[in-house]
Formats: C-alpha cells, structure tokens, sequence
C-alpha cells in the first residue's frame, strides 16, 4: 500500500509527464504523430484522474469526523451562533459558568471629529516708509 505522499508524487511526475507529451503534440508536424502524442495524454490523464481520488479517499480517511459540539444540543441561538461547525468559539464570544456561551460586549472606541484645519491666509509684508531726516545745517 502506497502512502500519501507516494501518490502525491506519482501525480506530480504524470502531470510532468502529460505536460511534456501535449508540448511535442504541439510540436509534430503530421496528424499521425499528433494522435499518437494525444492517446499518451488521454492514458496519462486517466492515470491522474485515478490517483487522485485514491488520494482524496485516503485523506477522507485521516480527517477527524466533524465535532458539532453543543451546537446540536442547545437550543439558545446565542449558544448556536457563537460556536463554530466544529465546536469551537467564534471570535468576540467567551464562556462563562455553567458552559453558557456569551457575546463579549467590546468597548466603543470614541469616534474622532474631523477638524478641518483652515489654512492662514499668508500677511503681505507691510512696506516700511522711510523719513526723511531733516538736515540742520550750521548757520
């Protein structure tokens, strides 16, 4: 018996393969070759085909069977929708005693107004006005 990881790298190596013989397909120059290059993609396609669900029928068997949890027992909504399919808790629900499921009220954060900023009109420079000084002159 072949493990996973076996047959993971059988299809790997036939797709490899299926993808080589659809190139020289591509590449023949008679119709002869080209059907002859297609029945060798249509063998290895169903080689593949085969592998994988060999593949998916193993790993259904590894999987854990789906756990409802209490989900299926209680009949509280908030008990059902706080769990998930497999008995887990959501996100933002907690347990609290008894095994009651209870949605965690989460603070609000306090919302932030917008200020709008007001742009400052830029101050022309004031002109300077020079005097005149006035010139005493010795008598």
């Amino acid at each position: 018996m072949e493990t996973i990881k076996q047959l993971e790298a059988r299809l790997l190596f036939e797709t490899k393969q299926s993808n080589a013989f659809r190139f020289k397909r591509n590449e023949a120059r008679s119709i002869k070759e080209q059907k002859a290059w297609q029945t060798l993609i249509d063998l290895a396609d169903q080689s593949k085909k085969k592998l994988r669900t060999k593949i998916e029928i193993m790993k259904a068997g590894l999987k854990k069977p789906s756990v409802r949890g209490l989900k299926t027992v209680c009949t509280r909504v908030v008990k059902a929708t706080g769990l998930k399919v497999d008995g887990t808790l959501k996100k933002g629900y907690k347990y609290i005693k008894g095994g009651k499921v209870v949605k965690v009220a989460q603070p609000k954060k306090p919302v932030k107004k917008r200020v709008v900023k007001r742009v400052a009109k830029a101050k022309t420079p004031k002109r300077r006005v020079v005097r005149k000084r006035k010139v005493r002159r010795a008598a």
